[in-house]
């Protein structure tokens, strides 16, 4: 039998699988913010490309830590922990190694 669940307000809450991955991919053009109600925020992040990458860098550390809640105050739905560790870790180990990859073409220029 299905079981209804009843809520205080109309607004279900957004899932947090959706919400990671809309950020972790698209997240520079604010498409996670377009998906939990932050339509202005969402516009804004997509004129500045995720606020040059720090504003999106941030979104997905409070998404991973669980912090992110939506517009209407709901937090995400069906929180798993190991993916959210899982996808901060790549984005580290990946912003690490295009830094180091870039150091070179930096210290040439140098001399």
């Amino acid at each position: 039998m299905l079981e209804v669940r009843k809520r205080s307000t109309p607004h279900y809450p957004k899932n947090f699988i959706r919400t990671i991955l809309l950020c972790w991919i698209l997240g520079i053009f604010g498409i996670h913010r377009f998906y939990t109600g932050y339509k202005r925020l969402g516009l804004l992040q997509l004129l500045t490309l995720g606020g040059f990458g720090i504003w999106w860098l941030i979104d997905l550390v409070s998404i991973c830590m669980n912090n992110y809640k939506d517009k209407y105050g709901i937090e995400l739905e069906e929180y798993n922990m190991y993916l959210a560790y899982f996808i901060l870790s790549g984005t580290v180990i990946i912003l690490l190694t295009v830094g180091f990859l870039s150091l070179p073409l930096y210290f040439d220029k140098m001399v």
